[in-house]
């Protein structure tokens, strides 16, 4: 187990936000430095998709002293092609970007 804490740490270090695929959702992780979170903050996710036709902003409330927040998205019936995501700190003004790429697209989880 600690083996795995030190090899995730350095990506934890390099970026401020991470996106993986995991059980058919794409979830977006905004790493937040804990000293700037004193007071608690809000932070936006912005979804951008390929066409512009999937777009989503959303936006959580973040406790005093928490180091993150995610949001996720179902992978089923999503666009094919490259996707931006961005979360935007609002009292701070501090913002991550990250791209991620999808190649296929089953809606075999809508089906009964």
């Amino acid at each position: 187990m600690v083996r795995k804490v030190i090899l995730l740490l350095p990506l934890v270090l390099l970026a401020d936000i991470v996106c993986n695929i995991e059980n058919e959702r794409i979830i977006c992780t905004y790493f937040i430095d804990r000293s700037d979170n004193a007071h608690g903050l809000t932070v936006e996710f912005h979804w951008y998709s390929p066409d512009g036709k999937d777009d989503r902003i959303k936006s959580f409330k973040v406790p005093p002293f928490y180091g993150s927040v995610y949001d996720y998205r179902f992978l089923p019936g999503r666009k094919i092609g490259r996707w931006k995501v961005e979360a935007r700190e609002l009292e701070t003004n501090k913002s991550a970007i990250t791209y991620f790429d999808i190649n296929s697209s089953d809606d075999e989880f809508f089906e009964d």
